[in-house]
């Protein structure tokens, strides 16, 4: 099956977002309240985020989203925190050098995303990607008394 890769300018957000909506949600399920579709909504019209959709004829089967991100260091890399959809197989590997071209443009030296699922890494393997580091987490919870009365907070 044919698709067409198309970036979606901060102007058609509204245009296009009904149809991308269930996608988006999938993602933000998964991501541990480090997004929301209002977060990411506004990303994508403030122009800081560029959303790639993937379709097939008039229907858009998968959605990416890329950012750039300068480090400490001044190292760039186009990061792409959202990816969710259909047919993966058929067209990631067309998008990662759509990616990389973008990447280049912006003087990007390389590509950067999160794996929430163990199978990402695998399937991306054979495209160059391998792991930087793990994100781990521990819930302080609510009720969590602070002890330590020499502990400052900083503003």
């Amino acid at each position: 099956m044919k698709y067409n890769i198309s970036a979606v300018p901060a102007t058609l957000i509204d245009v296009v977002w009904p149809n991308i909506r269930d996608m988006v949600h999938e993602v933000v399920k998964r991501a541990h309240g480090e997004m929301s579709e209002e977060t990411l909504y506004n990303r994508l019209l403030s122009g800081n985020t560029l959303l790639i959709t993937i379709s097939d004829g008039p229907d858009i089967i998968a959605i990416n989203t890329v950012e750039v991100r300068t480090f400490e260091t001044g190292m760039k890399a186009l990061y792409i925190p959202v990816t969710s959809g259909s047919r993966l197989d058929e067209w990631m590997p067309d998008f990662l050098e759509v990616a990389r071209g973008i990447a280049r443009d912006f003087d990007c030296t390389e590509l950067r995303g999160i794996a929430v699922r163990p199978g990402w890494l695998k399937k991306l393997k054979s495209e160059g990607w391998e792991p930087v580091h793990t994100v781990i987490k521990c819930d302080v919870g609510a009720d969590v008394p602070v002890e330590d009365t020499n502990l400052k907070v900083v503003a």
